[in-house]
């Protein structure tokens, strides 16, 4: 993977907030997990009720924590459906929340078999 590509995980931005502490880290992943899921879950019932724009406040919130956690495909996806719903553009809307939810079953892939 080059340097410009985004990775599922990088669990250096995590070792660089905390610091080396595998068992703390993989707490904070599995957090990220749960509150994604709900948080997907949120974003695929406001794109089947058009409401857009709350998308991207979702899509902003969930983006805050990918980062946190390293999730930088995740991360890169949400900040172009926050660009998505504020234009209103509900089929890149819908193409974004489904890459979402495939990146995050890619990264809880990457976070449960690392046990």
């Amino acid at each position: 993977m080059n340097e410009g590509t985004p990775h599922i995980l990088n669990r250096n931005i995590m070792i660089d907030l905390i610091g080396d502490e595998p068992d703390l880290i993989k707490q904070f992943e599995i957090e990220f997990l749960k509150q994604a899921k709900v948080s997907l879950q949120k974003m695929a019932d406001m794109y089947n009720t058009s409401r857009l724009h709350e998308i991207t406040q979702e899509a902003h919130f969930l983006k805050t924590s990918a980062k946190a956690v390293g999730a930088e495909q995740i991360s890169h996806l949400l900040q172009a459906l926050e660009i998505s719903g504020s234009a209103h553009n509900k089929p890149e809307c819908r193409k974004l929340i489904l890459k979402t939810k495939v990146a995050l079953q890619q990264i809880y892939g990457v976070i449960t078999n690392d046990q």
